[in-house]
């Protein structure tokens, strides 16, 4: 058997391993994409499947050429027990639970490895594709790349731009309503402008913030929240003083609405 089916099957289990580490948190956990883990576990598996790996295969198939069903089953059955020195990996570990889990898992990649090799010995020699096969790994290499990058974009924060220097009018429409009913039934909009609807108890309500500069202050605003029952046609308004890290009750009035 050729070394470059060798070589060729240690390198599609290493992108296809490695890319169901990557994948594994992000399908099971609903987590990010582990790409740096999936290099990394690539990195430290490569020399294993390389060097060590494929130089007992080499020797396996000095003595076993798998050319029917049965002798097709013992290269791959001692290809699992060439896994199990995989182990030592974990030698540093007091546990013996990951000794066993290491050379378990050792002993399924060398049997991963040799049906690999078997697939890829048939599809190179009779299939259509040939060694094309090796390109398999590239697109989804590609599509977790670029997940990758989507997810290490920092989500958008909501800091407040501020208009202009000092206290604007929209800092003083946020320190309002950040004070009063924002427990209440969602509270009152942070901008003005905005009316915001609601029904409650069959009764329907709408919310708005208005602001007015209080004249000859400066920085210094009324910020009146305002509340309509729109079927009882009532409204309620609350307003207050506010400068910098200030607020004043000013004023609190119920009305008939107009019209």
């Amino acid at each position: 058997m050729r070394l470059k089916h060798k070589f060729g099957a240690g390198f599609l289990l290493i992108s296809l391993f490695s890319l169901f580490v990557g994948l594994n948190g992000f399908l099971a956990e609903n987590q990010e994409i582990g790409v740096g883990g999936a290099l990394i576990f690539a990195m430290y598996m490569s020399p294993f499947v390389f060097i060590y790996g494929i130089f007992i295969s080499w020797l396996i198939s000095t003595k076993i050429t798998p050319v029917d069903l049965g002798s097709s089953g013992l290269y791959v059955a001692l290809h699992g027990i060439g896994g199990l020195p995989f182990s030592v990996v974990a030698l540093p570990s007091p546990v013996p639970a990951t000794l066993l889990f290491t050379a378990g898992l050792g002993a399924f990649l060398a049997i991963l490895f040799a049906l690999i090799e078997l697939a890829l010995i048939y599809v190179t020699e009779k299939g259509r594709l040939g060694w094309l096969v090796l390109y398999v790994p590239l697109p989804f290499y590609l599509t977790v790349f670029i997940i990758g990058q989507i997810q290490s974009v920092p989500a958008p924060t909501d800091e407040v731009v501020l208009d202009d220097p000092g206290y604007s009018a929209r800092e003083a429409v946020i320190f309002v309503t950040e004070r009063h009913g924002q427990g209440e039934n969602g509270g009152f909009p942070e901008e003005t402008g905005k009316v915001e609807q609601w029904d409650m108890f069959g009764e329907r309500f709408t919310r708005e913030t208005v602001i007015e500069a209080v004249p000859g202050e400066k920085e210094t605003y009324y910020v009146t929240l305002m509340e309509k029952n729109l079927d009882r046609r009532e409204v309620y308004k609350t307003t207050y003083l506010t400068k910098e890290n200030e607020l004043i009750l000013h004023n609190r009035v119920s009305e008939e609405q107009e019209g």
